[in-house]
């Protein structure tokens, strides 16, 4: 054997090994926010490396302004989620000022158009089909990416349906329980949750405009507290993220009124999982109203 083909013989098992180090590499995933970031990882595992950049509860979402740090690791992502409906149009930006062409995007509000409500709410991650059309989208992105995986992605992803089934029995069975009640927010952020449920919300116009920084009329806010007053409304969801001093008169005056208040989050909190946090909610529903009656 001669020096090249003794050298090449030589390289050839280095270079396998180093494909395949690259190939094991973890799949690079940027979540804009916690909700679907938990989702990345419960259809990802370990063959994945998730980054939630917002996963705060107490951050406001209308507000964030991304880092360098942050605008880094989204120029980095493989596979990039976020929300849509100008929730989080910061990572639009980023997204467009770092432009990678291998690079995949999952807009969650852009995966099923006919599950948006007319209102334009863009709180979709209440929403447990659109959840799942996420789970679904990044199945099929990470099959593409790590085929040799696509049988753990599969069983992921059939693991977290079976959860969201949990959650509809749940919330069918919530509905059930608590049939047609007319409730309220100081935003609407639950509005997918109360589709779901068969409830109505009174006071949405007052929502809109505490979510979109915009000053509600007298009239509106008079409205909003003779709902509170008088009994009307089963429930108040209060935003726990978004609070300011007339948020905070509204749901003292519900508790002063015997209105039962449960907090609500935009985000899933740590070391919690998408369904879970649902669930969580649900019961934090269930306990108020069995209280109040």
């Amino acid at each position: 054997m001669n020096l090249r083909s003794f050298l090449f013989c030589l390289a050839l098992p280095l270079s396998l090994l180093w494909a395949r180090e690259v190939q094991a590499a973890p799949i690079a995933i940027v979540a804009a926010e916690s909700t679907y970031g938990v989702i990345a990882q419960a259809i990802g595992g370990d063959q994945v490396k998730v980054d939630s950049i917002i996963n705060n509860p107490n951050v406001d979402p209308h507000s964030f302004e991304a880092t360098p740090a942050v605008a880094r690791k989204v120029a980095q992502a493989q596979i990039v989620l976020l929300n849509g409906i100008g929730y989080d149009d910061w990572m639009r930006k980023m997204l467009a000022a770092n432009p990678t062409p291998h690079r995949q995007v999952i807009v969650a509000a852009e995966l099923d158009p006919a599950r948006i409500m007319a209102d334009r709410n863009p709180h979709v991650f209440y929403d447990p089909l659109i959840a799942l059309k996420v789970a679904e989208k990044l199945t099929q992105l990470l099959q593409q990416a790590d085929p040799a995986h696509r049988q753990q992605f599969a069983s992921n992803l059939r693991r977290f349906k079976a959860e969201l089934a949990r959650l509809n029995q749940a919330q069918a069975a919530l509905a059930h329980q608590y049939p047609r009640l007319q409730v309220t927010a100081t935003e609407p952020v639950v509005g997918y949750l109360l589709r779901q449920l068969g409830w109505t919300s009174l006071g949405e116009k007052f929502q809109f405009d505490v979510m979109n920084d915009t000053e509600p009329s007298p009239a509106e806010v008079a409205r909003y507290e003779d709902h509170l007053r008088q009994h009307k409304v089963a429930l108040l969801f209060y935003n726990r993220q978004v609070t300011d001093p007339l948020t905070d008169r509204l749901r003292n005056i519900a508790l002063d009124s015997g209105v039962p208040v449960v907090g609500v989050d935009e985000f899933v909190p740590p070391r919690t999982g998408y369904v879970q946090w649902q669930l969580q909610t649900l019961a934090a529903i269930d306990r108020a109203l069995g209280k109040s009656h």
